[in-house]
């Protein structure tokens, strides 16, 4: 997959909102990203418009007290799992873990998402082209995830060669314990196109040959019923009167190898792509937004994850979901705007 080019001449310099601190990655040609030190959390993309001004393209937390209260999980980080786990138990290696939390949600998008990340040391070789932020997990932080990891989260910007903008994440996880940890990683990016108030007129592609059936928790079913076979790709056109809070897996790479899911424009041709690499993320889960407190519909959170939601809990997944001491597990995606 393609990672998002990058510029020598690109800036890092330190933020905040309303006190909390933040990064901000400035490209030559004007675009901005604003990160969140709480969870890498993404928080703005903003790139030249067609006038020169900026426009923003992600509806990150506008307030430190949204960051805090982490409602829709805007631009989060997810690790070491994505989406829930049935009642925040799982069972591992033979061990069972309890991780606390109860009701529909269980324990949702990880453990990382209110932690503190640092900024890491600049090789001579990336120095301000990119930001890079470290964290880790230990078995003293969360006892019901015994497990030692570290994690590095990679932002970087650039523009293509046909002048499109990308901003790309590179999350990696490596196992620095003893035993064998389940991992599996995620994105929640939540993505709006200049000029629309909600996405109600936008139209989505997801090149999937399946669909993920949920119970009322939204829960996959058990084993093989989880995957409903449909026509790729899958298209919402328009998206009004669709809810979507959905996972879609076999997904179909594009003639670059990259699993590409589409949110269209068909008044202005603008378009956001969230490219994915099928290798490293088997699923694309899409969420419209109805439930959110501030904005319902105003933005469509497409989420390149790894593995189907209670990853944890199913014996479909704990092949892909092991990662062995020593061993690191990478998930690559790139958002791609074009203005035709």
């Amino acid at each position: 997959m393609e990672t998002a080019p990058t510029d020598a001449r690109a800036t890092v310099e330190h933020g905040t909102l309303d006190g909390e601190p933040t990064w901000v990655l400035t490209h030559p040609d004007g675009a901005r990203l604003v990160v969140a030190e709480v969870g890498a959390t993404l928080l703005s993309w903003q790139v030249p418009g067609l006038d020169g001004e900026l426009v923003e393209l992600v509806d990150g937390y506008l307030s430190a007290q949204e960051l805090t209260a982490q409602d829709g999980y805007r631009g989060a980080v997810l690790v070491p799992w994505s989406n829930r786990i049935r009642s925040g138990r799982y069972t591992f290696a033979g061990q069972t873990h309890e991780l606390g939390g109860s009701g529909r949600d269980g324990a949702l998008h990880g453990l990382l998402t209110a932690s503190r990340w640092q900024r890491a040391q600049a090789s001579v070789s990336d120095s301000d082209r990119m930001l890079r932020l470290v964290t880790s997990i230990g078995p003293a932080d969360h006892p019901g995830y015994p497990f030692s990891i570290d994690v590095v989260a990679t932002y970087s910007l650039g523009v293509g060669s046909e002048g499109e903008q990308r901003l790309g994440l590179e999350l990696t996880a490596v196992n620095t314990g003893a035993d064998a940890a389940p991992v599996a990683l995620g994105w929640h990016p939540y993505l709006r196109l200049p000029g629309h108030e909600t996405i109600d007129g936008l139209e989505l592609t997801v090149p999937a040959r399946s669909r993920v059936l949920t119970d009322d928790a939204l829960i996959p079913l058990a084993g093989e019923q989880a995957y409903a076979g449909v026509a790729a790709p899958v298209r919402f056109a328009p998206l009004s009167g669709t809810v979507l809070d959905d996972a879609f897996t076999g997904l179909v790479p594009d003639d670059d190898g990259v699993v590409a899911t589409v949110l269209r424009s068909g008044r202005t041709g603008e378009s956001l792509t969230v490219e994915q690499e099928p290798f490293h993320a088997q699923v694309v889960h899409v969420f419209t937004g109805d439930t959110l407190e501030r904005g319902p519909r105003a933005s469509l959170a497409v989420e390149p994850c790894q593995l189907v939601t209670d990853a944890f809990n199913r014996a479909d997944s704990t092949d892909a979901l092991t990662l062995e001491p020593g061993e690191q597990r990478q998930l690559v995606s790139d958002i791609v705007y074009r203005r035709r």
